[in-house]
């Protein structure tokens, strides 16, 4: 061969390693299709068992512990996929459609300026204690979270993040802020009706029985999540190289100056709208039980009238409230995939036998230990049954039962089924809470984990440490 050809070979295959691509962690729509299949696999592994279900006084309808029984196996086949996704997406419809009313109403609101110049305005009276910006913002959604949940704050989203840039950080920090502290309220379970509610309910206790120690529990873990992401701002503001996002394109930028902005008379009328608007949806999730369908009507009036005020036209509210539904197409995909894993999970008949299996390892624990151990029970169903209401309906009542042959109060029970049903929402890629609010961060799933799995660990300490001391205690 001749030596200039052989050169040309070197020199195209030293080419070729030299622009061979470099792994890539896998986009979030990948992540999901994966667990699909692997649910789909598991239809073959598990076998397949059911409960019987009985209707309460209440209407709810929970599983007899004492009636599961293996039934025959039915496997969900890959092919049946493409179908499922349909299915999730369609079991899916009352959450995708609220988050695009909530979005797209919020994005008129956002278009008035008057979350800017209220940003603004935050930033000149904090001066120098920024970090008790962060403080306030964050004990303030933890409060309100304890009676509305997650899903109301999405949509609050891209006010935080301009905050939170515009006072120096990152939107690490702004995401961050809204979704540590919006999970607060699921996690200690105070007035949580579809977990707490329901436990309570099957252990013939009043509603929120036992407040006061979930209260602790509350006020621990929103300490440490607000210190937390105080430390990170820091860093963040001290070095922005620091930051998570540091080389990923962003949306809401820090040079989108915002410190000259003031009130005009038409935004504090807005301001108004924004406040009266909370206090409504306040009172109608607390006092009226407001599900999806009556918090998106609501939305669908607030942000028209908030353009209104401002003095929009009808034509650029319709076009304010499409570009807000435009933004979150990526998050609505991710919540029709990720209930796709549910709809094979059940088709397989593999959730009640998951149940059943681990709350015999109950059996197997030390006494000290059967709280934290009932604790890694819902964690691991938290995994195939996501919703708080879908896993109390299941397991209560077949862990109260448990709870009074071990020696163990309801409330203990109920106080682990709080945090396992929480504490990995913020973890698992097939939660429609934490796909929401990511797809209108910039922040990827992969930088999010690296981010808040330090913090997760620290929520389980706490988390064991109380569920030990209420045994102890007969809580």
């Amino acid at each position: 061969m001749p030596g200039f050809l052989r050169a040309g070979i070197r020199k195209e295959k030293c080419v070729m390693s030299r622009t061979k691509k470099k792994w890539q962690f896998p986009h979030e729509f990948l992540i999901v299709l994966g667990l699909t299949v692997l649910a789909c696999i598991l239809t073959y592994v598990i076998p397949a068992g059911v409960y019987e279900r009985v209707t309460l006084e209440s209407g709810s309808s929970v599983v007899n512990p004492e009636s599961f029984q293996f039934v025959e196996n039915t496997p969900v086949p890959l092919w049946r996929i493409p179908m499922a996704v349909v299915e999730g997406f369609y079991n899916a419809r009352q959450l995708i459609f609220a988050i695009l009313i909530f979005t797209g109403a919020m994005q008129i609101i956002m278009s008035t300026g008057t979350i800017q110049a209220l940003t603004s305005t935050v930033i000149r009276k904090s001066g120098k204690k920024q970090t008790l910006a962060i403080v306030i913002i964050m004990a303030v959604i933890a409060v309100l979270s304890s009676p509305m949940g997650y899903n109301p704050f999405i949509a609050f989203v891209p006010m935080i993040l301009a905050l939170a840039v515009q006072m120096g950080y990152d939107t690490m920090t702004g995401i961050a802020m809204i979704t540590l502290a919006a999970a607060m309220g699921p996690n200690a379970g105070m007035l949580n009706p579809s977990t707490t509610g329901l436990g309570n309910e099957l252990a013939g206790l009043p509603t929120f029985y036992g407040f006061g120690y979930r209260l602790i529990g509350f006020a621990l873990m929103t300490a440490a999540s607000i210190v937390y992401v105080i430390r990170y701002a820091n860093r963040v503001k001290a070095d922005p190289t620091k930051s998570l996002v540091y080389n990923i394109p962003q949306s809401v930028r820090k040079e989108d100056k915002v410190e000259d902005l003031k009130l005009s008379k038409r935004q504090i009328a807005v301001l108004v709208v924004v406040v009266a608007g909370m206090a409504i949806l306040i009172y109608g999730c607390t006092a009226l039980s407001w599900g999806f369908q009556e918090m998106s009507a609501f939305f669908l009036v607030f942000g028209p009238v908030g353009g209104l005020v401002y003095g929009m036209g009808a034509n650029e509210i319709c076009n304010r409230f499409v570009d807000g539904c435009r933004i979150v197409t990526r998050a609505v995909i991710l919540i029709g995939l990720a209930y796709s894993i549910s709809v094979i999970l059940s088709a397989g008949s593999i959730l009640d036998t998951v149940v059943w299996g681990v709350s015999n390892i109950l059996n197997y624990c030390p006494t000290f230990l059967q709280a934290p151990c009932m604790l890694v029970i819902h964690t691991i169903v938290n995994f195939f049954i996501t919703s708080g209401n879908g896993q109390a309906v299941v397991t209560m009542p077949i862990m109260l039962p448990v709870a009074n042959i071990i020696g163990m109060s309801p409330e203990t029970a109920i106080l682990a089924l709080n945090y396992g049903e929480s504490f990995t929402n913020l973890i698992f890629p097939h939660s429609s809470a934490l796909m929401g609010f990511l797809a209108l961060s910039d922040v990827p799933y992969q930088v999010w984990l690296k981010f808040f799995l330090k913090l997760l660990a620290v929520w389980y300490v706490i988390g064991v440490v109380l569920l030990m001391i209420a045994q102890a205690i007969g809580y």
